[in-house]
């Protein structure tokens, strides 16, 4: 193992009670990386809950330990494990942690802070599941059920091996987290298929909404509190709806817009060449050069009409 990896393992059996955090919102990648980390504490017999701040996302529902997702369960924890979470306010509700864990390890793939007394950040990876995997592969402590957590994460960040993110280097941790005995239909199927009929209604929603800027070049889609009401659904069913517009032939930069309440919009980026992560930046957000997102306050006209304009400039 790599001193960080050993760094981590004594911290863990140093301590009493471990957070496993991660970001917002939380995406695969972060509820893999969290899932996986919070196994990992409880096989070298620790205390550990997983928690991000927001609605989890029902389309992770097959994954091991979901229930326990989001629901600490001890008021006090003396090990903070931040993973995808390039700063501190991105761990939400939960940043409070930080001032009370005596140990906070911070593992991500974005460019990160280092605000951790142990900081594993690797901005050149695919994504966090895919650190902790090369972190504890040679642990032993690695198994069956945390190898179907980080597949899930490397799937999901990697656009399921379609991003321009996926190299040899994926295809190979892909490749070693199968040894594992995962069934990787199975969870493909449980990622990309397994849509619940509110879920259609919302697609169908959001597509019939898509309107196309720039010659062509720029697709918005919005999702308003209306949509989600008319389709019976909620925000993290929003989660990967942006990918219908991407796939438009011609498209460059994908926006989708959901309507928070309070007059708020999260807005998420895509990209197949230009820096969206600069366009996210300019309205306080952030992420990757191809994938970002951020939050714009006002009505939707407003809001489309500022993050149009930004994305017309980064083409």
């Amino acid at each position: 193992m790599t001193k960080a990896a050993t760094d981590i393992i004594n911290a863990i059996k140093n301590s009493s009670a471990v957070l496993v955090c991660g970001h917002m919102r939380p995406d695969g990648d972060c509820i893999g990386s969290a899932l996986a980390m919070r196994r990992l504490c409880e096989k070298l017999g620790k205390h550990a809950d997983a928690v991000s701040d927001g609605e989890k996302p029902p389309a992770f529902d097959f994954l091991p330990d979901y229930e326990l997702y989001c629901a600490p369960r001890r008021p006090d924890y003396d090990l903070l494990i931040a993973v995808d979470c390039a700063e501190e306010k991105r761990l939400g509700e939960y940043r409070r942690y930080l001032n009370t864990a005596r140990t906070v390890v911070n593992i991500d793939h974005h460019p990160n802070i280092g605000y951790g007394n142990i900081n594993v950040v690797d901005p050149s990876a695919s994504s966090t599941c895919a650190i902790v995997f090369e972190l504890f592969e040679d642990s032993g402590y690695m198994d069956k059920t945390i190898a179907e957590m980080l597949y899930t994460g490397l799937s999901t960040d990697t656009g399921h091996f379609m991003h321009s993110n996926t190299d040899e280097k994926v295809f190979k941790i892909a490749a070693r987290l199968c040894t594992y005995g995962i069934e990787v239909g199975k969870i493909n199927h449980d990622i990309y298929c397994n849509k619940s009929t509110n879920r259609i209604a919302l697609t169908a929603l959001a597509l019939s909404g898509i309107r196309l800027y720039a010659e062509g070049k720029i697709a918005l889609m919005t999702v308003m509190l209306a949509d989600l009401e008319k389709s019976g659904c909620h925000t993290p069913d929003t989660e990967g709806l942006i990918d219908h517009a991407s796939s438009i032939s011609g498209v460059k930069i994908s926006l989708c817009m959901c309507e928070q309440p309070g007059n708020v919009f999260r807005v998420s980026l895509r990209s197949v060449e230009a820096d969206v992560s600069a366009v996210a930046a300019r309205f306080g957000g952030g992420g990757h050069k191809l994938a970002s997102g951020c939050m714009i306050s006002g009505n939707r006209y407003d809001v489309a009409e500022k993050i149009i304009k930004a994305a017309e400039a980064a083409l």
